[in-house]
């Protein structure tokens, strides 16, 4: 019986890597200042936007850049949505860059959409980011936050169930 578990153990560990292999949904934010208002650079994975039909695909392999580039409004749409900053509890306007400011990078094994957001607030300060993105896809989805902001830089992961920061109190 040891012998048969730990063959199981054997096999499962020497099976491929996609037949075992989980792709999480992660994201990366950088904000920074430029200008007195925050600059900010999206990185979301292609998969994970094939997966909320914002691109046609399904897999980081069979998405084109053109494809990418055709799907402008439909990511503009989606960031209007789902990114919202505000200033001392007023709105901000957030508005996704051109396509033609749109980068691609690998970051692990996956490939991801750097996107830049202009941002622009009626104050210079106390900004608060809320992220509800790509959760309604994937429950699991979480943001890797980089706040580079002057007097306040910091770190932070936003998920659905905390998609605030700073994080609001109740």
């Amino acid at each position: 019986m040891r012998l048969t578990a730990i063959c199981q153990l054997l096999a499962a560990l020497l099976m491929p890597g996609s037949a075992i292999a989980h792709t999480f949904s992660t994201a990366y934010m950088e904000v920074s200042v430029f200008n007195g208002q925050p600059a900010v650079l999206w990185k979301v994975a292609l998969h994970d936007l094939a997966k909320a039909r914002l691109i046609p695909g399904e897999h980081d392999e069979q998405i084109s850049w053109q494809q990418v580039m055709d799907s402008e409004l439909a990511l503009q749409r989606y960031v209007d949505q789902h990114l919202a900053f505000n200033s001392a509890e007023q709105p901000c306007r957030v508005t996704a860059l051109a396509s033609n400011e749109w980068q691609l990078q690998r970051l692990q094994r996956d490939l991801y959409l750097l996107l830049p957001l202009k941002v622009d607030c009626p104050q210079p300060d106390n900004w608060q980011l809320s992220y509800l993105a790509l959760s309604e896809y994937d429950a699991s989805h979480k943001l890797l936050l980089s706040w580079q902001v002057p007097g306040e830089k910091a770190t932070a992961v936003l998920s659905a169930t905390a998609p605030y920061y700073p994080a609001v109190s109740r």
